[in-house]
C-alpha cells in the first residue's frame, strides 16, 4: 500500500510540474531526466502531460526520447510497451506524435553499445 501512495503522490506531483505555463526547456528536461531517472515506469496520465508541455515548448525531439526512455526501460517485456503505447494512442495521435520505429528511428540509445548499421 505505501508504494501505490508513493507512486500517486509521484504522478500528481509531476503531472502538476509539467503543466506549469512557466516551464522552459531546460527544466522540461530535466523534469524528463528525473522522471526516467526513478525505478519505475512512469504512468500514462504522466506521460501524457510530458507529451502536452512538449507541444507547448515545440520540442518533438523530446517526445521522441521520452518514448525511447520507456522502451529502454523494459527492453525484455514488449507487452508493457505495448500497454503504454495503447494507452497514450488517442493523445499521441491528437498531437502528431510518431513512435520511434514509425519514424525509422533504430539508433540505441545513447552509450547502449554499437549501432545496428
Amino acid at each position: 500500500k505505501q508504494w501505490y501512495q508513493r507512486r500517486v503522490a509521484i504522478t500528481a506531483g509531476g503531472t502538476h510540474f509539467f503543466q506549469n505555463p512557466l516551464l522552459d526547456r531546460y527544466e522540461l528536461r530535466r523534469g524528463c531526466n528525473i522522471v526516467h531517472d526513478m525505478d519505475m515506469i512512469p504512468e500514462p496520465t504522466l506521460v501524457e502531460q510530458m507529451f502536452r508541455a512538449c507541444r507547448r515548448l515545440d520540442d518533438y525531439t523530446m517526445t521522441i526520447r521520452i518514448l525511447e526512455g520507456i522502451k529502454d526501460k523494459i527492453p525484455k517485456d514488449k507487452v508493457v510497451y505495448q500497454w503504454m503505447l495503447q494507452e497514450l494512442a488517442p493523445v499521441m495521435e491528437e498531437l502528431g506524435i510518431k513512435t520511434p520505429d514509425e519514424l525509422g528511428l533504430h539508433i540505441a540509445p545513447e552509450g547502449k553499445g554499437p549501432f545496428p548499421y
